[in-house]
């Protein structure tokens, strides 16, 4: 169940849902193995729920491009903390400047 919550959570950080700072708190707690507060959960559960609804609004024929799928990635690694700001940055840039 947690790798669930991780992997959600996840996916809320890399998509720009939500605030950060909590979810990467949730996840430090994850990782200690201790149990997540019911608000915590909560607050995943009302994210995810909002981000399907938006989701449900835009059209089906529409796919992410691979630089979509590159810059989701990035945000994943920057709250992973595996990048540093610094790098996002750069590496955000890069993929950017073919625009």
């Amino acid at each position: 169940m947690s790798e669930d919550i991780l992997k959600t959570i996840k996916n809320l950080l890399a998509s720009g849902k939500g605030d950060s700072k909590r979810l990467r708190g949730i996840i430090e707690t994850i990782k200690k193995e201790e149990p997540v507060v019911m608000s915590d959960y909560r607050y995943i559960q009302t994210l995810t729920e909002a981000s399907k609804d938006v989701e449900g609004e835009q059209p089906t024929n529409i796919k992410p491009s691979k630089r979509d799928d590159s810059l989701e990635l990035l945000r994943v690694r920057l709250a992973e903390g595996q990048i540093t700001v610094e790098e996002f940055r750069k590496l955000k840039k890069a993929l950017t400047e073919d625009e």
